[in-house]
């Protein structure tokens, strides 16, 4: 059902065939920063909404796709991009190496968050409107069974051995678990209001879920699946991000202009810098040496140094870079 809460997310998060193809690219603004992989030995793909592309900042490179490009995701080999379009109702997918778009797979109604399984066999696809999860196959480009899993279900990570996938349901206020080899629902988690994003650290053993409506995130036991504490944070709907290390979690506030820091060992935040207005996708370099962070409200990405979690660097972007990606980030 279509509540107010949902009227709320979509306008907070509106600041502002299968053939094979070759993408067309061009470059961002001229002012962006020269000599970009500096600070950047990994790709780094940024969705574009009101431009309707990806942009891959370390070859400065305009990906075009879809309608209003929402969430991105990459294999750790950097081989498979995927992204969704909230509009078309479709999947894009590329070729990581040569930029080529390898096809276009329609999916459900306002999809949002997809993430490509360890095992680079699958895609999932969070649909919120229709409450279900698209499982694409990635060796076809076809989507091979929708599960439906509860009202706006939001975005998806994996446990670190591919078994689990977790699903943030908005309108449930809960996340649920799935199978990977039967792509049934296996359990679920009760959560704060409004779980949207959410990761894992890579030994599995925590699940940090950002809460939209409640503004804190949620640290959860994966194995026990009992919570183990609640970290207010600022307003907005929330990015998040395990550091490499598992030592910090890296979350944004698209609401506020800030970034917080969570330390992992003590379960509290560290940490808050201000990077500007409606900071959302969010991921670590694969080293961990660099934070990377869409600005959405300033058409930027902003790069931190994680040792001294001070702001080096600011990269233009074409119009509401929204969510990233980077390969050996999963």
């Amino acid at each position: 059902m279509f509540t107010v809460f949902s009227l709320c997310l979509l306008l907070a998060f509106s600041i502002t065939t299968n053939n094979v193809l070759s993408a067309q690219t061009s470059s961002p603004p001229s002012s962006t920063t020269k000599n970009q992989s500096q600070t950047m030995s990994d790709h780094v793909y940024t969705t574009q909404r009101k431009d309707n592309s990806l942009y891959d900042l370390q070859q400065n490179v305009t990906l075009p796709a879809g309608k209003d490009m929402t969430y991105v995701d990459v294999t750790r080999d950097g081989k498979i991009v995927a992204a969704t379009s909230s509009v078309d109702n479709q999947t894009f997918v590329f070729n990581g190496t040569n930029g080529k778009l390898v096809g276009k797979i329609k999916v459900g109604d306002i999809p949002k968050g997809v993430k490509i399984t360890p095992d680079k066999k699958y895609a999932f696809v969070a649909n919120e409107l229709p409450g279900s999860i698209s499982i694409i196959s990635l060796g076809d480009l076809k989507v091979i069974k929708e599960v439906k899993v509860g009202p706006m279900p939001h975005n998806i990570v994996f446990s670190p051995d591919g078994s689990k996938a977790y699903v943030t349901i908005q309108g449930g206020d809960k996340v649920v678990i799935m199978d990977t080899d039967t792509f049934e629902k296996k359990g679920e988690i009760q959560d704060s209001k409004g779980p949207h994003n959410l990761d894992i650290t890579n030994d599995g053993k925590l699940l940090f879920v950002a809460n939209a409506a409640s503004s804190d995130v949620a640290v959860i036991n994966a194995t026990s699946l009992q919570t183990l504490k609640k970290i207010p944070l600022s307003l907005g709907h929330h990015g998040i991000d395990v550091s490499p290390d598992d030592k910090r979690v890296y979350v944004s506030g698209i609401g506020s202009d800030k970034v917080s820091v969570i330390d992992v060992g003590k379960l509290d935040l560290l940490k808050q810098i201000t990077v500007g207005k409606g900071p959302h996708g969010i991921r670590a370099s694969s080293d961990g040496k660099f934070l990377f962070v869409d600005v959405s409200s300033a058409n930027k990405v902003v790069v931190i140094d994680a040792n001294s979690i001070e702001i080096i660097k600011q990269i233009p972007t074409g119009n509401t870079p929204f969510w990233l990606a980077v390969p050996g980030n999963h």
